[in-house]
Order: C-alpha cells, then structure tokens, then sequence
C-alpha cells in the first residue's frame, strides 16, 4: 500500500437511490475497462 491508501471503504448510497432514483449497473469489468481506457487517452497517448 501507498501513503494515503485505505484497507477498506464503505459508500452509502442510500440518499442517491432515493433522491435520485440512482442505480448502478456497471459491472467491476466493465467499469476497469472503461477506466484503462480512459487512462491509456488521457495520460499515455
């Protein structure tokens, strides 16, 4: 681990789903894909 790294975190989005009607449905593999993508545009390319 890296100075300013946590073991654990734990969001609550009680709040969003009843305010907002938010629902997540982006899979873990979806969503890291998506994200070295964008990594790879924005910092390597």
């Amino acid at each position: 681990m890296q100075p300013g790294d946590v073991s654990a975190t734990y969001a609550n989005v009680d709040d969003l789903v009843m305010d907002l009607d938010y629902k997540p449905n982006t899979s873990i593999k979806v969503g890291i894909d998506n994200f070295i993508s964008w990594y790879q545009d924005f910092y390597v390319r």
